[in-house]
């Protein structure tokens, strides 16, 4: 009775187990049952037959990614690369994809690539899916044209910015490197047409047009405009308009002045600057004018040039500057060169003043003082307005001048004494 002990306690042992099993089983049976379904889940209908070998691995991944976004969530992992680098979606298709093959049941999955950020001289490939920041050409969604289109804003915003801006009385504009915007515009819209040749020639025609005329560069600019005003785009009317004018501006500037003398090469100086003038109040108020005004004035100052370079000829040479100086100042009172005409005729009375010098020792009697400090104190009244003017670029220079003539005025002055 006594060795037949352990025997039943390992078979009580062993029927305590199964039956613990079985209540297990059918407790978890329940408990399924009672849960709800999940509302992401599809139901199965009531009368599918159930398989009853074990489904694939591709096929329990499907069973069990129902939901939505986990679909997403798998799509977004399998479009990873090598390289870590995301493709975009394919471009939907009406054909149905062909079925993987089922792998085995217990074949392991391989292990996805780390997403680390791209590599030197590699792109991120979501950029793909933005239009107008792919870095390929022929990306999708019409990507191509959105770079055409980029490329193009960023060779002609700059300059139509600045494009009306009054040439005259404003300094010329710069980019934002600080280069002359016009010739950086020409730069710009040479390299777009060499990246996309034939794209937008209306407009390129048209920007490049508003740049030479920029430049008084008027045969090129005529021949631009020429070429939008032969076609058929928005911008014909003002391209007419322009070839209208330019054609005048051509004209004019292609005549040069011709003189046998001093006098008559002034006077046809100043009849050519008579017709600029009238050019400019035929197209007041308009980028013309301002064009005019400027091939006026600078036939003046190609007078007070003529004056400086033989005022040793002319009879009353010296005089003769500075009057073509003050007529300078008044006839262009609004340029943005006036200060720097103010700080030249500075200049040349410094250089009258120091000709007196070295033709007359401020130690001997031919010194006149009177005449000196008269040569003097009409550069310092030029250097003084404009060191007062705030704003411009000639302040600081005319500044350094002013402090450089009042101690060279008191360095004669001494030796005159």
């Amino acid at each position: 009775m006594l060795r037949r002990y352990p025997d039943t306690i390992g078979e009580f042992s062993t029927s305590l187990i199964f039956w613990l099993c079985v209540v297990g089983a059918s407790l978890s049976l329940a408990g399924c049952q009672a849960r709800r379904p999940s509302p992401f889940m599809i139901q199965e209908p009531a009368q599918a037959t159930v398989r009853s070998d074990p489904p694939s691995a591709p096929q329990k991944r499907s069973a069990e990614i129902d939901d939505p976004e986990a679909e997403l969530a798998w799509d977004f992992l399998a479009r990873v690369d090598e390289t870590g680098i995301i493709s975009p979606h394919p471009p939907p298709t009406e054909s149905v994809p062909p079925e993987l093959p089922p792998a085995q049941p217990d074949e392991p999955l391989p292990p996805l690539p780390a997403l680390g950020p791209p590599q030197a001289g590699e792109s991120s490939g979501w950029l793909t899916w933005v239009p107008g920041l792919s870095p390929d050409e022929s990306g999708p969604n019409g990507s191509a044209r959105y770079r055409t289109e980029q490329d193009l804003l960023k060779a002609v915003a700059e300059f139509q910015r600045v494009a009306t801006k009054d040439t005259y009385r404003f300094p010329l504009p710069k980019d934002v490197t600080g280069a002359n915007v016009h010739k950086a515009t020409l730069t710009r819209i040479n390299d777009y047409e060499t990246k996309h040749p034939g794209a937008y020639p209306a407009i390129i025609a048209f920007t490049r047009g508003r740049a030479y005329e920029g430049l008084h560069a008027y045969e090129q600019a005529l021949a631009e405009y020429q070429r939008v005003a032969q076609g058929k785009s928005r911008l014909k009317q003002e391209a007419l308009k322009a070839v209208e004018a330019l054609t005048a501006f051509q004209a004019l500037a292609q005549q040069a002045p011709t003189a046998t003398t001093a006098v008559e090469y002034v006077q046809a100086l100043d009849e050519q600057a008579l017709q600029w003038r009238d050019l400019a109040q035929q197209y007041d108020d308009t980028l013309y004018g301002t064009l005019a005004r400027e091939e006026e004035e600078r036939l003046d100052r190609a007078k007070v040039a003529f004056f400086i370079l033989n005022r040793y000829r002319i009879e009353d040479g010296n005089e003769s500057v500075i009057l073509a100086y003050q007529q300078l100042l008044d006839k262009h009172q609004e340029s943005k060169n006036r200060y720097r005409y103010r700080l030249e005729l500075g200049d040349f009375y410094v250089t009258l003043a120091r000709e007196y010098t070295a033709q007359n020792d401020p130690e001997s009697l031919r010194f006149d003082t009177d005449i000196f400090e008269a040569l003097g104190r009409a550069a310092l009244q030029h250097y003084a307005t404009v060191a007062q003017q705030d704003g411009i670029m000639e302040k600081l220079e005319a500044k350094g001048k002013l402090e450089a003539l009042e101690a060279y005025m008191a360095k004669v002055g001494r030796l005159g004494r």
